[in-house]
């Protein structure tokens, strides 16, 4: 038995299979069966829609090779905190720009309390042995348990990301549905709309985290939360 199947079992489900141009997408929240579009997904964008380039823009150009174009979108859109400072670091690190990297690193150190970021590069490295650093300081952070779940859940290794959802389902069974239905794609799983905006928060850091490169960003955060120099921490 495959771990959708077993997923499936997990959350009481038969083995009826969605429609052939449905697979892996659930219905939206409410609506029972059926196709539906993905309206009922927030927007993921980092930066609010009048300042015109996004996260989105500088991932894309890094992925079409222009990593010159990538840092200019991420120092452009930059306001000092949250997921665009951190990526904007990240960059300069893989440059080897040391003097941006140092100027920066404050505003990192910042964004790197506490277990939100920690989790985010542990999920977006995928690997349990590399993401076990983060986890375990994200323990120590006291980072709640669906937290920690759900980054077992998303884990390359089968077993773990077994576990790690039926962690998911005991401790958050909304959030445990929202991610078997869209980062695991278990067919016929419905995302709850409760937790929808929760998702939406935690995935998108992850997955940019994922899309720029987790090991910059790893070695980066273990930087800002070490390096006794130019790290500001309270």
């Amino acid at each position: 038995m495959g771990f959708f199947d077993k997923a499936k079992q997990l959350f009481g489900l038969g083995g009826a299979a969605p429609d052939e141009d449905d697979a892996g997408e659930a219905p939206a929240p409410g609506k029972g069966g059926g196709k539906r579009d993905r309206k009922d997904r927030p927007p993921l964008h980092d930066v609010p829609a009048s300042h015109g380039r996004t996260v989105e823009d500088a991932l894309a150009a890094r992925e079409a090779g222009d990593r010159g174009e990538a840092r200019k979108i991420l120092a452009e859109i930059d306001r000092g905190k949250g997921l665009r400072v951190v990526l904007r670091a990240a960059a300069a690190l893989e440059d080897g720009d040391e003097d941006e990297v140092k100027r920066l690193l404050p505003a990192v150190a910042v964004e790197a309390e506490g277990w939100k970021l920690l989790l985010q590069v542990g999920g977006a490295l995928g690997d349990p042995a590399r993401a076990a650093p983060y986890v375990e300081r994200a323990v120590e952070e006291k980072a709640p348990a669906w937290a920690i779940a759900w980054t077992r859940a998303v884990s390359k290794d089968e077993a773990e990301r077994r576990e790690g959802l039926v962690e998911l389902l005991f401790s958050d069974a909304p959030l445990a549905r929202t991610v078997a239905a869209r980062d695991l794609a278990v067919p016929v799983v419905v995302p709850e709309a409760d937790a929808t905006e929760r998702y939406a928060a935690f995935a998108h850091g992850r997955d940019s985290i994922r899309r720029f490169g987790a090991e910059t960003v790893a070695t980066l955060l273990m930087r800002a939360r070490t390096n006794p120099s130019g790290a500001a921490r309270r």
